[in-house]
């Protein structure tokens, strides 16, 4: 059986196509504008085929059973419990639950300039990516005041402002909390490895020392902390200690020697060179800028 609509408890809102071609000029909307949201509980026999695709991305969130995807002539994919899926537009696709163990989804249609850009950033893998549990709660807190305020308090420019907001929120944070750099143990050797900087910012750490506190060998190390933050450790290690700097020289009286010397720096001409390469002034300029 299929069923192409109607579920209990469903909600579901689409904004009318004339409201969304003026949000869509808007210079706020252009570049992202949400256009349909709903979610469909416990889903038996959804099912949606598109021979021409849809004019908008779809983003959908299983969070609890199961379904499937096929996207133009690839493979059918199997869809579990906290997958994203990440439809493109213009593309032939079809969807459904699982008869045994049907799908319970959250879903957003969107479309901008930058729609492509944002959906470009995340690391799909057959247009789905696997979320942890707590990543999912944070997406359906995004997503419950996104709907709300958009069915009960219409589509005013305040209102779908906000909306687009949470999507955007919710592409970003999928964004950082997925980006491509390896599995889930190399990020956290990172950030035991940022930490431990973060504790040692008046010391001059070597590679060696940071690779040994990692338990992995210079090379190995090196790769893996590019990888995950796209910088080397030690200029990682120098971007801390910079933003140290600026912390003491927006918060103390210290001068530039002092605050090199607390930041390992016992040259303080060549800590100021450094300052300068990383913020682009010199650390008296940077005090005297005026801020907040």
């Amino acid at each position: 059986m299929r069923k192409r609509e109607g579920f209990e408890s469903e909600k579901i809102l689409v904004l009318p196509e004339s409201r969304i071609r003026e949000l869509s000029q808007h210079p706020l909307l252009k570049p992202l504008t949400t256009t349909d949201i709903g979610y469909f509980p416990h889903a038996k026999y959804h099912y949606r085929e598109r021979f021409e695709g849809c004019d908008t991305y779809i983003l959908m969130l299983c969070v609890g059973g199961a379904g499937w995807i096929q996207v133009g002539e690839e493979k059918r994919k199997a869809v579990r419990k906290y997958d994203v899926v990440v439809l493109p537009p213009g593309i032939r696709h079809r969807y459904g639950a699982s008869e045994e163990h049907p799908w319970s989804i959250y879903w957003i249609h969107f479309q901008g300039e930058s729609a492509r850009d944002f959906v470009d950033l995340l690391p799909l893998a057959g247009h789905t990516l696997q979320v942890s549990g707590e990543d999912a709660v944070l997406l359906i807190e995004w997503f419950q005041p996104c709907f709300e305020l958009l069915s009960r308090q219409g589509y005013s420019l305040a209102h779908c402002l906000f909306a687009n907001q949470q999507l955007q929120q919710m592409l970003s944070f999928l964004a950082m909390q997925h980006a491509p750099g390896g599995d889930n143990v190399s990020k956290e050797t990172v950030e035991r490895s940022i930490r431990y900087m973060t504790l040692n910012l008046g010391a001059n750490l070597s590679l060696r020392q940071l690779s040994e506190q990692a338990n992995l060998s210079r090379s190995h190390y090196s790769a893996v902390f590019k990888r995950v933050t796209g910088a080397s450790p030690l200029h990682y290690f120098t971007k801390l200690k910079m933003q140290q700097a600026c912390t003491y020289l927006d918060l103390s009286a210290w001068s530039a020697k002092e605050i090199g010397a607390k930041l390992g720096y016992g040259d303080s001409l060549y800590f100021s060179r450094v300052f300068r390469k990383e913020i682009g002034m010199s650390p008296t300029a940077y005090r005297r800028k005026m801020k907040g």
